[in-house]
């Protein structure tokens, strides 16, 4: 009885893994298909097999047994082969007709492995087959094993659970219909015969090496399963990725043409102010009245009001212009550093003196706190990291306070630019390095810009072997940290009067 329990739970195992196969097959293309339908054929013909083998020497009979190690051997290579077989015509096709045509042969394969299985297992008795039984059992494997894989062609709820119940059925059915076809009588009988105790012992080791088979088949298929899965989501992430790549571009190039027709506009507009002022001049004059130079100062000066902001607007659409071109310098790896030594904190002092008038219109104040040390880098590439950092702060953080440092920590140039301002989410932190990408704040639209600013300086910081890093918490502050290695060096002038 215990053997007959173990033929039927290594029957159950082994027809849920050859479900979980065969579907996973259908998954692939034809060409990665072709492996994976021969491993389901190898899976279920060893599990068709050992069902048999070991339901096999359960049975008892009060006679000698034995087994013809050819036929036992061939059994098995008729369930491998005559699975393959029938899987391939079932799975490789995948109409009614060859679902059918590969049900029929997975049947027969599973009779022809049972009865040469029956023939190769000699016992001292009279043997008579009932063929209503031999007949019926055939039918029942061919039957089942077609409902088997019609089952593995749907995609429902419970099609694994009804694919392993039918093809279970279709092994344990033929086994004990046929075995009921199976009858014996005894000749010489010998009292108290019992066949050896080793056939237990056979049985558990066939059931062993069959687990072990078909376990390597669903190892196999649970990392195959895996990895595409993984695979899966990786592509996911780069399709939202390239989505989201491309919303950010079209929203940059809306953004662009406000910010390109803005300045233009401008220059356009004085311009033609300009080239009509000298007209306008004179058609306000009365009749005979002569141009004095009252008339010239207040021509001079609207010429130069106006030729200031054709210039101011100039300057704005070349700052787009040299930003483009940057981005697109450091995309195609054409950037080049001139590195040379320079103070810290003259740096700072600049832009300080540079953006002083602009932090009074913000009304902010703007701080300078560095060590005197020299850094060895590129000077107008690190000069436009601190621009970007430090115009992002006045632009839209609405802060009271601004601070720029400049720090050494080992040979590590630290350059700081911190604000008490609004601050931002956590979620806008992992994106605002990316290009054509701004944060969401309340003063974007009216400031404007191309989201580009702090894509560039983290490349250049990347330039430098250096990163930038951000803090902020949202109505505190912002601290935009940049960290330049082996850039930092003691000034020599300082080092000689230490040594003195």
């Amino acid at each position: 009885m215990m053997l007959v329990l173990l033929a039927a739970l290594l029957c159950v195992f082994g027809s849920w893994v050859f479900t979980n196969l065969y579907r996973h097959a259908l998954k692939q293309t034809p060409r990665q298909a072709l492996l994976w339908y021969f491993m389901t054929a190898v899976t279920s013909g060893i599990a068709i097999w050992c069902t048999h083998f070991i339901a096999i020497l359960a049975y008892q009979p009060d006679a000698p047994v034995s087994f013809d190690l050819g036929l036992t051997f061939a059994s098995l290579l008729i369930a491998i082969l005559g699975c393959t077989l029938g899987i391939l015509i079932a799975g490789m096709f995948r109409f009614w007709i060859t679902t059918i045509i590969g049900g029929v042969i997975l049947g027969l394969a599973i009779s022809a492995m049972h009865y040469t299985g029956m023939v190769a297992y000699r016992v001292e008795v009279m043997i008579h087959w009932d063929e209503n039984y031999l007949i019926a059992s055939v039918v029942f494997a061919m039957l089942f094993a077609t409902f088997t894989l019609f089952f593995g062609a749907q995609n429902g709820k419970f099609t694994t659970l009804n694919m392993t119940l039918t093809f279970a059925a279709a092994i344990i059915g033929l086994h004990f219909t046929g075995m009921a076809a199976f009858h014996v009588t005894p000749t010489n009988l010998m009292a108290g015969h019992s066949n050896p105790a080793e056939f237990k012992l056979l049985a558990l080791v066939i059931a062993g090496t069959a687990a072990l088979i078909v376990l390597g088949g669903l190892f196999t298929y649970f990392i195959e399963n895996r990895t595409r899965m993984e695979n899966i989501d990786e592509l996911r992430q780069a399709r939202d990725e390239a989505r989201n790549a491309s919303r950010a571009k079209s929203e940059f190039m809306s953004v662009l043409s406000h910010e390109l027709r803005t300045p233009l506009t401008i220059i356009n507009g004085y311009a033609s102010f300009l080239t009509n002022l000298k007209g306008h001049t004179i058609a306000k004059l009365k009749p005979n009245e002569p141009i004095t130079k009252v008339h010239f100062d207040d021509l001079g000066d609207q010429t130069e009001r106006y030729g200031g902001r054709i210039k101011s607007a100039g300057d704005h659409l070349l700052t787009i212009i040299n930003e483009l071109l940057d981005y697109t310098s450091i995309e195609l790896n054409s950037i080049k550093l001139n590195r040379t030594s320079f103070q810290a904190g003259d740096l700072l002092a600049e832009l300080q003196e540079q953006f002083q008038g602009l932090a009074r219109e913000k009304q902010s104040s703007l701080e300078i706190e560095f060590d005197e040390f020299n850094v060895f880098a590129d000077r107008g590439r690190c000069k436009q990291i601190l621009i970007n950092l430090l115009g992002n702060a006045l632009k839209f953080s609405s802060a009271s306070s601004i601070r720029m440092r400049a720090r050494m920590i080992d040979d590590t140039c630290r350059l700081e630019v911190e604000d008490n301002g609004c601050g931002m989410p956590a979620e806008d932190l992992e994106r605002i390095f990316q290009a054509f990408i701004q944060a969401e704040t309340a003063t974007r639209s009216a400031e404007g810009g191309t989201g580009l600013g702090l894509a560039i300086s983290k490349k250049l910081a990347a330039a430098h072997d250096g990163d930038i890093g951000v803090e902020s918490t949202v109505g505190v502050g912002t601290k935009f940290t940049v960290d330049l290695p082996e850039c930092a060096s003691v000034i020599v002038a300082e080092k000689a009067l230490a040594a003195a």
